[in-house]
C-alpha cells in the first residue's frame, strides 16, 4: 500500500469534482458515475458547475479499497487434469507448431496466437524458419492464462465443456 499523505499537501481537505478527476485520472463520466452510485460519499449540490463536495479523507479509503480488492483478485484455475485431457486430445498433433498450426488447433486467429507470444503467456522458440511452439506448451498455456481467455472461440468452449 502506498502512503496518501501527499495528498494533504497538494488538495484541501473537501475537493470537488474536477479534482477527484485529476487524483483518480478518470473520465468525467465515470466521476459522475463514482459519485452518483455513492461508491464515494459526497454531498451534491445539483448546480451546473462545482457540484459535488468530497473529502479527501473518503477518497483516499476508496484508493485504498480499490489497491486491496486489485490485490485479492485471484486468477481462474482449471482442474488438474484438464493438461493430461488436453495432451490426450491432440495426441494427434505434431510436436512442434508453427503460429499457423496453432491458429488452426484452436480455432483463433494467428494475430492472436502472435499476441500470446508476444506477451510471453505462449511460449516459443525463434528458428530460421520462424517462431515455433510445441504441443506441451500449448497445453501449458491453456492450463494458464489461455484458461482466464474472456471471449473464447467455439472450438475452446467445447474443449472445455467437454473435460468439465
Amino acid at each position: 500500500m502506498s502512503d496518501y499523505s501527499y495528498l494533504y499537501d497538494e488538495f484541501p481537505e473537501v475537493i470537488s469534482g474536477e479534482q477527484l478527476r485529476k487524483i483518480l485520472h478518470i473520465s468525467k463520466r465515470k466521476c459522475a458515475w463514482l459519485l452518483n452510485s455513492g461508491v464515494i460519499p459526497c454531498t451534491d449540490s445539483y448546480q451546473r458547475t462545482r457540484r459535488y463536495s468530497i473529502n479527501l479523507d473518503d477518497v483516499i479509503d476508496y484508493i485504498i479499497a480499490s489497491e486491496n480488492a486489485a490485490v485479492n483478485v485471484q486468477p481462474l484455475r482449471p482442474p488438474e487434469k484438464f493438461r493430461e485431457q488436453l495432451i490426450d486430445e491432440w495426441f494427434d498433433v505434431p510436436d512442434v507448431l508453427t503460429i499457423s498450426d496453432v491458429a488452426g488447433i484452436t480455432g483463433y486467429t494467428s494475430n492472436a496466437v502472435d499476441r500470446w507470444i508476444v506477451k510471453g503467456s505462449l511460449r516459443s522458440v525463434i528458428t530460421q524458419t520462424g517462431i515455433i511452439t510445441c504441443r506441451e506448451w500449448l497445453a501449458d498455456f491453456y492450463c494458464g492464462d489461455g484458461y482466464n481467455i474472456v471471449k473464447k472461440v467455439d472450438k475452446h468452449r467445447k474443449l472445455l465443456d467437454k473435460f468439465l
